[in-house]
């Protein structure tokens, strides 16, 4: 049997960096901090040993874990950054698109959640970067979506509520496996048209 090549390592790396992502996010959403790499490693269904080659703790792992969910959410607002029909509908779609990419990818609803709870989970002060970034990525576009485009008085609280109330929803789907597909356009519609009759 011929030795892999390059390319068929990082293939297999980057399927098992998947894997491990993805146990890890299943695992916090059942521990939370509590979670260990052995629980990781089962969840996943690979070898303790595997799963530490990749990652020596825990710390690293989340970290690895809330930098992608970064990237993944980035990616996933990307097509209401458009420009077209106005600055409210970008903030809608924005919000929809954030709200069915929590609902499907826990790392992206632990992202939220996280930084909604300003990493008081998480110990030391490794994530000032990481909430920098999501200022500056995600959180300031939106701003800026309703500063033009809604009448409010504080866009920030504003966008801080609508943060709050799609972390909230996507909450009580993920935690209550909640059997009925959620209505994602109902109920972002709901928030916008409560916040279009109150000018808020």
């Amino acid at each position: 049997m011929s030795p892999r090549t390059k390319e068929q390592n990082d293939a297999i790396r980057e399927i098992r960096m998947n894997q491990i992502m993805q146990a890890a996010a299943e695992v916090y959403l059942e521990k939370g901090i509590q979670l260990e790499i052995r629980d990781v490693a089962v969840k996943a269904e690979l070898g303790y040993g595997t799963v530490y080659h990749y990652y020596k703790n825990k710390q690293m792992l989340l970290e690895d874990l809330l930098w992608d969910a970064l990237n993944r959410t980035e990616s996933a607002v990307q097509p209401a950054l458009t420009g077209e029909g106005g600055r409210s509908h970008e903030a809608e779609s924005f919000s929809r698109l954030l709200l069915r990419k929590c609902i499907q990818d826990p790392s992206v609803f632990i992202l939220l959640k996280s930084v909604a709870d300003n990493f008081h989970h998480f110990p030391g002060n490794r994530f000032i970067k990481l909430f920098a970034d999501f200022q500056e990525r995600i959180y300031s576009p939106f701003v800026e979506m309703i500063r033009e485009g809604i009448d409010s008085k504080s866009p920030e609280k504003t966008a801080n509520l609508i943060f709050g109330s799609l972390i909230g929803c996507a909450a009580l789907n993920i935690h209550h496996n909640m059997q009925s597909e959620l209505d994602v356009e109902g109920f972002v519609e709901m928030i916008f048209s409560a916040l279009q009759s109150k000018g808020r």
